[in-house]
């Protein structure tokens, strides 16, 4: 290991900022096969040493020319480093060891490992290396070499698959300095020596950015030599007439490779946005369609249709049962899903590792596994068959479908977490309730259960010796205690009713005067102390209704206002007609409601006084249910010159109740 002199402290950290904690370290991925071992060293030391780290990739464009292999490499280098911790970073550029050393300033870098280079002597003279620029530009930063990496600096050779279109472009540009030195030779009669320059440089900035950088670079020489040869005088030789003719031939070789590099970058960077514009807006779609989804059959169904239109084939989402077996959960039924295609499902979902077609993992069948990977632990498997040549994905596609499958996993883990949340808001809620019940059971039953049996027992033992109005006393209180105990039981059970979804309208018409006369037969010893006024007009229509349950809301409501109003406090109750609607006003004059109270009161067991009055808090919360089952809507509000005031609306019908109860000719007399 050839390394620079170590230091113990970290580089300082720039003006303003704090101190950096753990050291980070930064391993340069290459194509080399011993490259995943030099990310296992360095994650043993990371993990010896506590730090943070990261793999990175920078992708030139010579990464286009590398050969599947090679790019399948690099891609489980990257997935190794996730893997075990690191964070896998890809950027793209041109000089990897500015990439590199901005990269590391940017991340406050501590040490920079890389792999030893084993290049040839006489390529060293044409320039320094990775590793010796990197020591020479790195500043605070410590570079670790790593030996062992002899077989890095050989890339595998490439398949015919490779090589035939490189030399297609090269025999291309030859094809096109061949026109232009044709066209050249007709119109040199009639041009200067500059314009068939300009000619030469035009054709080879078509050809950098047509067939890329290394046709481009032969062009400009050829051009030149073209120029020299059969245009400069002497004609159809290299010699030079004049000394002046050099400049000129120079100067249009550093322009032309110049422009060529350029041109060649630019195509590049424009490759560059185009794939990682796809990559962005696919990603974009998919989260942005995953978002709008509620359930969990949807979300998968959903992933499963994007993935298979972005990568045109055939995707299918598999999760485990109640038996840890994977079970299609979305996606096209998978025609040739053998038992091989299980094994091999099953081994992506038992160890979180990439597998399938195109990889360098169980590759004998014909979909790409990828695990997907919650927060915690692997909850699926992404499968993916694409119609392509081969069945295989590039590089670029498949770092892209392994963004949608963390996608797909995010989204997975985010609606069990809130199926999670549902069912924990649903347990405190029945909680909540159950201790309710409880405490309603306790008091609200018990009270008057221990009154009546204190009243029956005085009749029992003190039958001879008590006179009638005693008597008439206990029995009374025994009485009322037993209607009270009858409204709270039948509130617990309405609410049960309705929470159940089991209510129902048995509605028919009546007058509504009655309805309101036997709620207050109901409460007539609650209310022998509280005049109770009602003011209704005598034009009054018939009201099609369930008439026990507006009954139960008006004795809802008068109990309500009897609790909260003082004895000799007047109730009033207004029922009037606007329009279609029949409006009806109960009021008192109590306290009235406290800022914020005018819709809580209306929730499930909320008491406005708690402790000061008895009641479990579910009348006025059937009172709306009830209400807005006849198609109405209540609320409450305080009244002017104090106490509150609850308003309900009830629509009338449209046709006349007499069409019900009486012939014809009485319905409608003859005029």
């Amino acid at each position: 290991m050839d390394q620079q002199p170590s230091r113990d402290e970290t580089p300082p950290a720039p003006a303003g900022q704090d101190s950096p904690g753990p050291e980070c370290l930064l391993v340069c991925v290459s194509p080399g096969p011993l490259c995943q071992a030099l990310i296992r060293a360095i994650h043993r030391l990371a993990a010896a040493q506590h730090a943070r780290w990261y793999a990175l990739y920078v992708e030139t464009p010579a990464h286009a020319r590398l050969s599947r292999e090679d790019q399948e490499r690099v891609s489980q280098a990257l997935r190794l480093a996730s893997q075990l911790g690191g964070q896998a970073v890809r950027i793209s550029g041109f000089r990897i060891g500015d990439e590199i050393l901005a990269f590391a300033r940017e991340n406050r870098i501590a040490k920079i490992f890389l792999g030893k280079p084993h290049r040839r002597r006489w390529r060293r003279f044409l320039g320094a290396s990775l590793v010796d620029y990197l020591i020479w530009n790195c500043g605070p930063i410590d570079i670790f070499v790593i030996s062992g990496e002899a077989e890095a600096a050989k890339p595998l050779k490439s398949g015919g698959a490779k090589l035939r279109p490189l030399w297609a472009n090269y025999g291309l540009a030859g094809v096109g300095l061949a026109l232009c030195t044709t066209v050249a030779n007709v119109l040199f009669p009639y041009l200067a020596l500059t314009s068939v320059a300009m000619m030469y440089l035009f054709t080879v900035v078509i050809i950098a950015s047509a067939l890329g950088r290394g046709p481009a670079i032969l062009s400009s020489f050829l051009s030149v030599a073209l120029t020299a040869f059969f245009f400069v005088p002497e004609y159809l030789s290299f010699e030079l007439a004049n000394t002046e003719y050099v400049v000129t031939l120079v100067v249009m070789l550093v322009v032309s490779t110049l422009i060529s590099g350029l041109t060649a970058r630019l195509r590049y960077q424009a490759t560059v946005a185009r794939q990682q514009e796809r990559q962005a807006n696919a990603l974009f779609e998919m989260s942005q369609n995953l978002t709008g989804r509620y359930s969990l059959d949807a979300l998968l169904d959903e992933a499963a249709r994007q993935i298979s239109r972005i990568f045109e084939g055939q995707a299918a989402i598999l999760l485990p049962d109640a038996e840890a077996r994977l079970i299609l959960r979305a996606g096209d039924p998978i025609a040739d899903y053998d038992v091989t295609e299980k094994i091999v499902a099953g081994w992506v979902f038992r160890h979180g590792h990439l597998a399938g077609a195109g990889t360098g993992t169980l590759p004998n069948v014909r979909g790409i596994y990828l695990p997907l990977k919650s927060s915690r632990q692997v909850i699926g498997v992404l499968r993916l068959e694409p119609h392509s040549h081969e069945g295989r994905l590039d590089s670029e596609s498949l770092r892209l479908l392994e963004a949608l499958a963390n996608q797909v996993a995010l989204a997975i883990e985010r609606e069990e977490l809130v199926t999670q949340a549902r069912a924990g808001q649903l347990q405190v809620e029945a909680e909540k309730m159950r201790n309710i019940l409880l405490s309603t059971v306790s008091h609200d039953l018990r009270t008057p259960l221990t009154v009546i049996a204190g009243a029956a027992s005085s009749l029992l033992e003190e039958e001879g010796r008590l006179d009638g109005a005693t008597r008439h006393e206990f029995v009374q209180t025994i009485y009322e205690e037993a209607k009270r105990l009858d409204r709270v039981v039948h509130n617990l059970l309405e609410m049960s009713r309705l929470q159940s979804g089991e209510l129902k309208l048995n509605t028919e018409w009546h007058v509504l005067e009655e309805v309101i006369g036997c709620a207050l037969a109901q409460l007539e010893g609650q209310l022998h102390d509280r005049p109770v006024s009602i003011s209704l007009p005598a034009d009054l229509p018939l009201v099609k209704l369930d008439v026990l349950l507006m009954e139960r809301v008006f004795v809802n409501l008068l109990e309500n206002a009897a609790k909260h109003t003082p004895a000799g406090a007047p109730i009033d109750i207004v029922c009037r007609v606007e329009g279609k609607t029949l409006q009806v006003e109960v009021a008192d004059r109590g306290p009235g409601l406290l800022p914020g109270q005018e819709e809580k009161i209306f929730e499930k067991f909320y008491q406005a006084w708690p402790g000061r009055t008895r009641g479990a808090g579910l009348g006025l919360t059937i009172c709306r249910s009830v209400i807005e089952a006849h198609g109405g809507r209540i609320w409450a509000e305080n009244r002017p010159g104090g106490g509150a005031v609850f308003r309900f609306n009830l629509p009338l019908a449209e046709e006349s109740p007499l069409d019900e109860y009486l012939p014809d000719e009485a319905a409608h007399p003859a005029h």
